[in-house]
């Protein structure tokens, strides 16, 4: 689902008027979680899923228009593990 689907269908579920209004909700629940991470490192949805911020470390990666090695930069990046109620609720949309 694509953040503009998304954006279609939670705003035919919650009879919302305005595309507008219905973006600057799912902004503010991003930059709440954002700002969370940023804090704790550690984001529990209870039934859900859990987002932590995890380090990356460098590696080393190879192209073959290259002619030598190089090495990515360590960096920060989000994760998401679907809690049992998310898996659950995916599955059952599989199944029916």
């Amino acid at each position: 689902m694509t953040e503009g689907e998304f954006i279609r269908f939670y705003k035919k579920r919650n009879n919302s008027k305005s595309h507008k209004e219905v973006r600057e909700k799912i902004d503010l629940f991003w930059d709440v979680l954002f700002e969370a991470l940023n804090e704790d490192g550690k984001v529990v949805f209870q039934d859900w899923g859990v987002f932590e911020k995890r380090k990356m470390k460098s590696r080393k990666i190879m192209v073959p228009m290259w002619k030598e090695s190089a090495y990515t930069v360590p960096k920060e990046v989000i994760k998401f593990r679907a809690g049992k109620g998310l898996i659950k609720i995916a599955e059952g949309d599989v199944n029916e």
